[in-house]
């Protein structure tokens, strides 16, 4: 059973490995690195999931603005970061969407 459940978290992660590895190649085929690339996500307005977040793009010296739902549910947050290459960007998605309740846009 447990060799089972190997098996299909292992393929989870090539799923999420196939799509970060198309991602990586459309971007490298729409911008010309380097470059100012703008984030935009969604996330529960708990100030602790929105701390993680500015914590993942800290030392980048980010520009971040963010904007509370009209009920004050959820906060869209917009980042402003200088990225190198498509890598610097997946990366900042990797890191980001281990943030629960996090929707990227």
């Amino acid at each position: 059973m447990n060799e089972k459940i190997k098996v299909l978290e292992k393929d989870r992660n090539q799923h999420k490995d196939d799509f970060y590895l198309k991602f990586k190649e459309r971007l490298e085929q729409t911008h010309s690195f380097p470059l100012d690339y703008m984030f935009k996500c969604i996330v529960p307005a708990e100030q602790n999931i929105i701390a993680q977040l500015h914590a993942i793009f800290s030392s980048a010296n980010p520009v971040i603005s963010t904007r509370d739902s009209k009920n004050g549910k959820y906060t869209s947050v917009t980042i402003k970061v200088a990225v190198n290459d498509a890598d610097d960007v997946v990366i900042y998605y990797r890191q980001a969407a281990t943030i629960e309740g996090i929707m990227m846009l």
